[in-house]
């Protein structure tokens, strides 16, 4: 196991980014990736904030990153950023080595819940899959999407008020993408193709912490964006309602039916 720390330095007229220099030129950072234990120590600038710089530090232990805290150079680090006065918030997970677990028996588990139990799905797994969909890749990292959480009495009842398909789910997700965010070029946006990428992401979290799901596309776009106050840019997407499937939910027969890959691959 390894430690991520996410780093957002934030500031104004570019003081992010002066930083950054600043760090790379005093030799700071070279000093930083040379120390026992840092497998990574690198700046990201994101496309829709020109005010933040996003650092990725790893560390191959908690104990490696904590004789990094008590270096000298974390007193020059803190030195500059208050020289650039600059706002900081920190992300701190951790990251198993070796392959993903499971990874085959969870792209074929996932499959369609038509018939759902009342028991509420604890939300720190609520969380986590949101993580999942956080972390999905978005054309030119611009992550237009927005989620709502059906999870309220009244939220549920107005879910049923625009779907047929809740299927007694206790919870609903409601994927959005917002048009005035997604890149585009030509008039091609791929606002749609963004959120589908975040649902397919939640989707497949949910089955690996044992969350039953459903994409569902049957639903009044127009409704949901009065009901829920949506703006004119956020467009609905899909529903994912999750929960536990009923004891006497048979699931899909046909399901396992696939096409054979040389029906649908042409290598060229």
């Amino acid at each position: 196991m390894s430690l991520v720390v996410n780093i957002y330095y934030t500031g104004e007229n570019g003081s992010a980014r002066e930083f950054v220099k600043e760090m790379i030129s005093r030799g700071i950072v070279d000093r930083v990736r040379a120390e026992e234990g840092n497998k990574r120590y690198e700046y990201f600038y994101p496309e829709n904030d020109k005010e933040t710089v996003l650092l990725i530090d790893c560390w191959d232990s908690l104990e490696a990153l904590d004789l990094h805290h008590k270096s000298p150079m974390m007193k020059n680090i803190a030195e500059l950023r208050d020289k650039y006065n600059l706002k900081m918030k920190v992300e701190q997970y951790s990251e198993f080595n070796g392959n993903i677990k499971n990874f085959e028996d969870i792209i074929r588990e996932r499959t369609a819940t038509r018939k759902f139990k009342e028991d509420k799905v604890d939300k720190d797994k609520i969380n986590k899959i949101l993580e999942a969909g956080r972390v999905a890749p978005t054309a030119k990292n611009m992550q237009p999407v927005k989620i709502l959480v059906a999870y309220s009495d009244d939220a549920l009842e107005k879910i049923d008020k625009v779907s047929p398909c809740r299927y007694g789910a206790p919870v609903v997700l409601v994927v959005c993408s917002d048009k005035s965010i997604a890149w585009s070029k030509g008039g091609d946006s791929t606002y749609e193709m963004d959120a589908s990428i975040v649902a397919t992401h939640m989707m497949l979290e949910a089955t690996n912490i044992g969350v039953d799901n459903i994409w569902i596309k049957m639903f009044d776009k127009n409704e949901l964006k009065r009901v829920f106050n949506l703006d004119d840019n956020t467009c609905p997407i899909c529903l994912i309602p999750i929960g536990y499937k009923a004891d006497d939910y048979k699931g899909n027969p046909m399901h396992m039916v696939r096409r054979e890959l040389k029906d649908m691959v042409e290598f060229i």
